[in-house]
């Protein structure tokens, strides 16, 4: 399969950083976990390793599949991916039906650093819109 990989803009002098940009990436049919690896840029020296984060997605994409032809106008809660001593979530990422479009909100802790907290909203569109 196409590995694939998308870049965000970098922000300076900020140790919590807000990206607020759309990124889009097209879902295989076996569908990987999306990795996600944070640098701190350096212009003089090599980029800093800042930690990464691993989210499925399989659920977010299902429930996609499952409202893909629905006509609920109404926003509502469809699922979610539980925090526990298995994964990294703070917090339970709830994946909801909100203007037609299915979302979830993740907000996990990074790995192999020593602390940092990646929050993303991910949103599952049919290529047909």
């Amino acid at each position: 399969h196409l590995l694939q990989s998308v870049k965000t803009r970098v922000i300076k002098n900020n140790l919590n950083p807000v990206w607020n940009e759309s990124l889009m990436l097209s879902i295989p049919e076996s569908i990987p976990p999306l990795k996600i690896i944070v640098y701190d840029k350096d212009s003089f020296k090599n980029d800093d390793f800042m930690g990464e984060a691993e989210i499925d997605i399989q659920p977010l994409v299902s429930a996609a599949k499952a409202y893909e032809k629905s006509s609920i106008n109404e926003s509502m809660q469809l699922g979610k991916w539980v925090a526990s001593g298995d994964n990294t979530l703070v917090k339970d990422g709830i994946i909801s039906l909100e203007e037609g479009k299915v979302r979830q909100e993740i907000s996990l802790r990074l790995q192999h650093v020593e602390r940092g907290v990646l929050e993303i909203e991910l949103e599952c569109v049919p290529l047909t819109q």
